[in-house]
């Protein structure tokens, strides 16, 4: 890297010297930004948050809010983004499917149960490349 640097100085000393255009000398942003990114292995594919009620025998409202993202290998996130509606369905359903069970009641959630029992449900559609499901918030009402 050091050397390319110094390749490139070089040329933007000797362009300004016989004065030729400094923008031919240059090399195109793009190609810095390939040479200094590494490759990522994993990416975070953010599902949303998803609201489901709770059944309450007295008449009070209760209703949980869990928000999951994904992670995926890197070169397989574009599978998981042309799933994406598929791959919702299967989470508010596991999660109204819990609810029934009273799975979902505040102090009864195992969040690895939760987590678990969503990756399973996101592995029927789209197993290849899942690595992970993050529940990154859950709050009761």
């Amino acid at each position: 890297m050091v050397t390319k640097t110094r390749r490139h100085l070089m040329g933007l000393l000797a362009a300004a010297t016989l004065g030729t255009s400094l923008a031919a000398t240059l090399p195109a942003p793009a190609a810095w930004a390939a040479e200094a990114a590494p490759k990522k292995e994993t990416e975070f594919f953010p599902l949303g948050d998803f609201t489901v009620n709770l059944p309450s025998a007295n008449r009070r409202m209760a209703y949980v809010v869990v928000s999951v993202t994904l992670e995926t290998e890197a070169p397989r996130l574009q599978a998981f983004r042309d799933l994406s509606p598929r791959l919702k369905q299967a989470v508010l359903r596991r999660l109204m499917a819990m609810s029934e069970r009273q799975e979902l009641r505040p102090g009864r959630v195992d969040p690895a149960l939760l987590r678990d029992s969503l990756f399973d449900s996101l592995a029927q559609i789209q197993e290849e490349g899942l690595k992970d499901v993050v529940i990154t918030r859950l709050i009761h009402s």
